[in-house]
């Protein structure tokens, strides 16, 4: 059996390739052909031990020089980016899709190109013979042959991918797979993909989700058949679930060079380019030198990778960045913790050594805060007491011009509303009550573990600890 895995960002990488999917596959494939940039990187050494393990060059400067030459292809893709079956709630879409065009509008002015697909997604929204048609107009038109001559060499069974042609650019790699007869697996990669990126852009013989939840959000809202959709469980929270894989709460102090009595208050910073977090660092950075918190606490702020984003050898959110570092350096009782980003090959990519720290951190945290991340979920597998941010800076005037920068967008989301609703996390809508949420978690961090419990079992699903192996599994018709 040979299997193929374009791999074009680090989210995805880790998703495939540092879990125990990658580590079942390459026990019973014949050979596993993975694209990825700049394929010589040292950052792939790794893979290179494998006998079985063939890396190639995934050519996406190709794909976007086809993608710049049809606006009509464009088009399309930005209708089906905002199409889902109206039948059921599409709140999440609707909401993107508004709050992007009023961006749009405010750029461009009202031009009649925009009223006709604003015309043609309404419409689409209501009929599932006009959705079909527009997915088979798109599937029939573009088809590059860009990775013609791997699939003539090596003859895939399976393509692996982490979307349903929602991600530039699996559509593509989707397409030729079935021009080729390979089989077409989509293991769905984050929590909100079902409901936030709309109308599938390519055919898959078997899609993979995380839980009931997702599968019947495939099914509903994006026109996916049942027996399409096998519930597979989360691949990377499997390590999660072991206890010799995460630190000791000992050798994480010992990491960081923080004493055994401090209390560790964990905000994992939003993406900087959709929210202002500074602001919020420097409120808890205040409170604990004002002795405002219960016990003898320290912050620690786990930055974005976002941060780290590049154009050439220029950081894209450098002023976000010397922000943070400026209330560190102001405060006594601040750390910063940086992602080690191995690679600039391949965005958001880390080695396993973070995905170690990651878990150890929210296992050993005394209180995680956060804005509606999969950091919700992933800090109740282990428990840990959360507060969840629902404001904004009201001072910074010009980014709240920008949707992304709206947190009521996400407020609302489909993914989100499970969240809020559980019971399982301190919900803070007022910045003058932030504060008070975070004591209250350090004084009895219990109040609400019975949510978080809820939240488990609801958004990590079935085959915890062992979702890798289970994927694998139904990657190769094992299961």
């Amino acid at each position: 059996m040979v299997i193929f895995i374009p791999v074009n960002q680090g989210f995805a990488y880790r998703y495939f390739l540092q879990t125990k999917i990658f580590l079942s596959l390459q026990k019973n494939a014949k050979k596993i052909v993975i694209f990825v940039p700049s394929p010589d990187d040292s950052f792939y050494d790794t893979l290179r031990n494998y006998p079985n393990v063939i890396l190639e060059d995934y050519e996406s400067f190709k794909y976007d020089n086809y993608l710049n030459h049809s606006k009509f292809q464009k088009a399309l893709i930005y209708i089906r980016s905002a199409v889902q079956n109206e039948s059921f709630d599409i709140t999440t879409t609707k909401e993107i899709y508004e709050s992007n065009l009023n961006d749009i509008l405010r750029v461009f002015g009202n031009k009649p190109s925009l009223f006709l697909s604003d015309v043609i997604i309404k419409l689409a929204r209501k009929s599932y013979f006009l959705r079909k048609a527009l997915f088979m107009l798109e599937n029939n038109l573009f088809h590059p042959k860009i990775h013609n001559k791997y699939f003539i060499k090596y003859r895939p069974d399976i393509l692996l991918v982490s979307s349903v042609g929602t991600f530039h650019y699996d559509q593509y790699f989707m397409r030729q797979a079935k021009a080729f007869g390979a089989k077409v697996v989509t293991s769905v990669l984050s929590w909100d993909n079902t409901t936030t990126r709309g109308a599938p852009g390519a055919f898959s013989d078997l899609i993979i989700s995380w839980t009931s939840e997702m599968k019947r959000e495939l099914v509903e809202l994006n026109d996916i058949k049942q027996k399409t959709v096998e519930v597979g469980g989360v691949a990377h929270y499997d390590y999660y679930f072991d206890n010799k894989f995460i630190w000791s709460r000992k050798e994480l102090l010992n990491y960081f060079d923080i004493s055994a009595q401090k209390k560790i208050i964990l905000f994992a910073t939003k993406s900087p380019n959709c929210y202002s977090n500074g602001f919020i660092a420097e409120m808890i950075a205040k409170a604990i030198f004002n002795d405002e918190l219960s016990g003898d606490c320290i912050l620690l702020i786990r930055l974005h990778p976002i941060y780290y984003r590049k154009i050439g050898s220029k950081l894209v959110f450098q002023d976000q960045l010397n922000e943070i570092q400026k209330i560190a350096s102001k405060y006594e009782n601040v750390i910063i913790n940086e992602p080690y980003i191995e690679t600039n090959v391949m965005n958001y990519s880390m080695p396993d050594k973070e995905i170690k720290l990651l878990g150890s951190l929210l296992k050993h945290s005394s209180v995680m805060v956060n804005m509606f991340s999969t950091l919700n979920i992933e800090a109740s597998i282990f428990d840990t007491p959360i507060v969840n941010i629902s404001f904004e800076d009201k001072v910074n005037l010009e980014q709240r011009k920008k949707a992304r920068f709206d947190i009521n967008l996400d407020l609302r989301q489909t993914h989100n509303q499970r969240i809020v609703n559980s019971n399982g996390v301190t919900m803070v809508y007022e910045s003058s009550k932030l504060i008070d949420a975070i004591n209250t978690n350090l004084i009895d961090p219990n109040q609400l573990s019975k949510g978080r419990k809820k939240i488990v079992e609801a958004e990590v699903g079935p085959y915890q600890g062992a979702a890798g192996k289970r994927i694998a599994n139904l990657i190769m018709g094992q299961d």
